[in-house]
């Protein structure tokens, strides 16, 4: 040993060297600082990944989309495309825009209020009620009117759905409809209104 220098008599395993550069001590101070930073650098990391996994792309109804039948009804399957001569004057028939189902703010009330086989007659509205935002009935009751189950409020489709009785404080929201040479109707344009609860 050279004159000046100190052996550090340490244990076998010890994990210490000459000098104190390696110790269990800075090891584990050196594997906090790393997992605090881990941990400071997760809270900015972590939102953007986060934010960008729960966005969801939400569909809305579009001028030119096919309606489609949103369930089971007169011998058609969900999802088939509805045709103008389907509806029969006093009836009426709830839709989706085709593959947008997903959205319930797109569910539209298709009603026949006069004679026709074609886009005369037919009047569409949103099936959300503008009360509490629950669905309306899918057909329309004794009355010839749009109602909605929740807190009956009842609506006029020969007269822009007009609310003739119930807590609803305005008409729901009409969409404009075209319907195809094939007679397969669909959006004309957007609706009129906010849909739902204001």
């Amino acid at each position: 040993m050279a004159t000046g220098q100190v052996r550090l008599n340490t244990p076998a395993g010890s994990g210490e060297q000459q000098g104190g550069k390696f110790s269990r001590r800075n090891l584990l101070l050196g594997a906090m600082g790393v997992s605090a930073a881990a941990f400071v650098a997760s809270f900015s990391v972590v939102p953007i990944f986060v934010t960008k996994v729960l966005q969801i792309e939400v569909k809305e109804i579009a001028a030119g989309d096919q309606l489609v039948y949103s369930a089971a009804a007169n011998g058609k399957a969900a999802g088939d495309p509805i045709s103008a001569s389907d509806i029969q004057q006093g009836k009426s028939i709830q839709a989706f825009p085709k593959g947008k189902s997903d959205n319930q703010q797109n569910l539209i009330e298709i009603v026949r209020i006069a004679a026709g086989s074609g886009k005369e007659g037919l009047v569409a509205y949103s099936a959300i009620c503008t009360h509490l935002g629950c669905v309306v009935g899918g057909t329309l009751n004794a009355k010839g009117e749009i109602a909605c189950p929740c807190h009956n409020s009842q609506f006029d489709p020969a007269n822009n759905a007009a609310v003739i009785g119930g807590p609803a404080p305005r008409p729901l929201p009409g969409l404009p409809l075209e319907v195809g040479q094939d007679g397969t109707i669909t959006a004309g344009g957007l609706f009129n209104g906010p849909i739902g609860v204001v």
